[in-house]
């Protein structure tokens, strides 16, 4: 078992007793003081200072920037923003997965790092280093937001309904670690209702943190009168919702819901709280990262430079996510991020933003999306990165989506040469085209 399942448990579980000074990094609280502050014109300032050091540092130390950008590191220090930053191409994620260590600080030992691989909601997974100083910094933001209605990722009792809760087809829906009752998003209907409800109703959380349509799952399932305990706020990420999802979601649970739109590649951050008054819009924080806008045709394909990320700087990285950012960084909608189900053999519906491949497979697999024309059947396509995946590589990726989803679905294995994007510019990750 790696390290870091072996210490999750006992870190959880006493991190609530620990002092914030212990456990965060300084600069989680130099961000949270800037926040705390409240000013357009303090974050304004900030944010142009932060995308100036980024720019500099990246000329000065990130090889894929000095042999790309015809700047030298001195004329970024001292010539008009605007005009150094329009200098820098943009990225995609191609670009970067297929020469990721020319985008790390040239000093650094990889091995010394932090490094994670999203599961790709695209279809295409991304992989990046970063240090807990930068992990700190991001988590001050949702602190700084969330805090605003009680939250604490630390001392809060939390509902956590993610990936990272997902337990096999056997095994029980929900599990406490610490001060977060895991809810598997898989177990999520009706044969485990009784135990989700005895589950939520012993722990009592304060908190519910989750998919959106993992969070509207359980709200179909239970009616509020059993829920049996009042949380303070429904916090959702991952993904858009949907206003019949979040209706649902207030119905059961009766507070604030707050949404966010954020990257695994760490980018962009935004949030928005719904309530009954209307289609509130996401507002991006300038703090974290340089949001803009870059023209696909005529939809305004969202671009986004991390500010702090000076391990692995992505600078103009085009997210595939379209909505157009105001002045204010409002923006009424976010187009793209699509999510879809699966039917396993009983019937059951399986929210498609869990299905993850392992980080290894990333290394000789490029995209891969997942199909379904039958209940209870799906088919994994892949797109290898160099030629054909041989013996050993198909077992592998086979075998590790059997020992997860196999007691949901027949699995089958399906090489392609490519995956077409769909209307909307994007590569899906689940097509289903269910049998009628």
């Amino acid at each position: 078992m790696p390290i870091h399942d072996l210490l999750a448990k006992p870190y959880y579980a006493w991190r609530r007793y620990i002092p914030s000074r212990v456990l965060y990094h300084p600069d989680f609280f130099d961000v949270l003081d800037v926040l705390a502050q409240g000013k357009v014109a303090v974050a304004a300032g900030h944010a142009e200072l932060r995308l100036r050091h980024i720019l500099v540092h990246a000329l000065q130390h990130v090889p894929y920037y000095q042999r790309t950008v015809k700047l030298s590191a001195a004329e970024a220090a001292r010539e008009n923003l605007c005009e150094v930053f329009a200098a820098f191409p943009y990225l995609s994620k191609e670009e970067v997965m297929s020469q990721q260590r020319d985008f790390l600080d040239c000093r650094l030992d990889p091995v010394k790092l932090m490094y994670a691989t999203s599961g790709g909601s695209s279809g295409q997974g991304i992989g990046l280093w970063r240090t807990k100083r930068l992990a700190d910094i991001e988590k001050a933001f949702f602190t700084h937001e969330w805090g605003k209605l009680g939250f604490s990722f630390d001392k809060s009792r939390i509902l956590r309904i993610g990936a990272d809760a997902r337990r096999l087809a056997h095994e029980e829906p929900a599990r406490v670690v610490g001060n977060r009752l895991m809810l598997s998003p898989y177990h999520v209907h009706e044969r485990h209702q009784a135990a989700i409800r005895d589950a939520i109703r012993r722990f009592q959380p304060e908190f519910v943190h989750a998919y959106p349509s993992s969070a509207a799952a359980l709200a179909e399932l239970l009616d509020a009168g059993e829920l049996g305990v009042q949380v303070k706020a429904v916090l959702l990420a991952s993904e858009p919702a949907t206003a019949a999802q979040l209706a649902s979601i207030r119905r059961l649970f009766r507070c604030p819901v707050s949404l966010n739109y954020g990257l695994s590649e760490r980018t962009n951050l935004a949030f928005l709280t719904a309530d009954e008054t209307g289609a509130p819009s996401y507002r991006f924080q300038p703090l974290y990262g340089w949001s803009e806008n870059r023209m696909d045709g005529d939809r305004p394909e969202i671009v986004g430079t991390s500010l702090w990320n000076d391990v692995m700087p992505l600078i103009r990285y085009r997210t595939n996510d379209y909505g157009l950012i105001a002045a204010d960084g409002s923006c009424a909608g976010i187009d793209g991020r699509g999510h879809e189900f699966l039917v396993d053999r009983s019937g059951k519906r399986i929210p498609g933003l869990s299905i993850v491949i392992d980080e290894v497979t990333w290394d000789f697999v490029r995209l891969y999306q997942i199909r379904q024309r039958k209940a209870g059947e799906i088919t994994l396509a892949v797109v290898p990165r160099h030629g054909s995946l041989n013996d050993e590589q198909r077992s592998f990726v086979l075998d590790a989506q059997l020992r997860r989803w196999g007691g949901f679905f027949d699995i089958s294995l399906q090489e392609e040469n490519d995956i077409p994007l769909s209307a909307n510019g994007k590569r899906k990750l689940v097509v289903s085209s269910l049998d009628a």
